[in-house]
């Protein structure tokens, strides 16, 4: 099946202040299977994916943070850079170096390729995770959770220090810790199909997942 992708705007949407959540754009990798950085490609009409992941995250935060990794890139976009602590961690240092700086409790959390997914979703989960005063809630494929794709409580950032300090690199990892409080945190999932097309999940590794996201755009702007 041909997963259905949001058209890139060829404008950037505005915050939607007054939600109360912090989005963050995880583009820290190494884009090894790629060959070059993903963040960098281009999706259509010259829009990158980065760009891309910004301006689906922008409806639904009042504002969004790029965790590049260990250093910083893509300064051009003008918005907050978080840095992971060390190098070779992992997207789990990405995440502990966003809700180390967010200004809200709540984070929004997309990987930069994961292009089907669109604000709608992202609503879903931030709004559901906020209804149920969840740690963690993160969209569900097939595979299992898309710890990428979900809404992270600042209060996590404890375990994602302990789960990091005992080597842990898995991003489901930080959910074997207690938080401050000495309670065991919780990932709670929504299965895709509640909110989107089942393709939604579609991580662009290589030049095959580059070929059918642009694909879908295509298919979409011919409807």
């Amino acid at each position: 099946m041909t997963p259905t992708i949001p058209l890139p705007s060829t404008r950037v949407p505005p915050f939607a202040l007054g939600h109360g959540r912090t989005g963050v754009v995880v583009c820290g990798g190494a884009s090894r299977r790629m060959g070059r950085d993903k963040a960098e490609l281009e999706l259509l009409c010259g829009t990158t994916f980065l760009a891309h992941a910004i301006a689906t995250l922008r409806p639904v935060v009042d504002e969004v943070l790029l965790a590049t990794g260990p250093t910083p890139r893509y300064v051009e976009f003008g918005l907050p850079v978080v840095l992971d602590v060390e190098r070779d961690l992992g997207p789990l240092a990405g995440l502990e170096a966003a809700l180390r700086a967010a200004r809200h409790e709540r984070v929004v959390v997309l990987a930069v390729d994961m292009p089907a997914i669109d604000s709608h979703v992202l609503a879903t989960l931030a709004e559901r995770a906020e209804q149920n005063d969840l740690d963690a809630l993160v969209l569900a494929s097939a595979s299992g959770p898309e710890p990428l794709c979900g809404v992270y409580h600042t209060r996590l950032a404890v375990c994602i220090r302990s789960a990091l300090a005992a080597g842990e690199r898995r991003m489901t990892a930080l959910f074997s810790y207690p938080l401050a409080d000495g309670r065991r945190s919780q990932l709670a999932t929504i299965d895709v199909a509640e909110c989107a097309d089942r393709d939604a999940t579609l991580n662009v590794n290589t030049a095959e997942d580059l070929a059918r996201a642009r694909a879908a755009l295509h298919a979409e702007v011919r409807a």
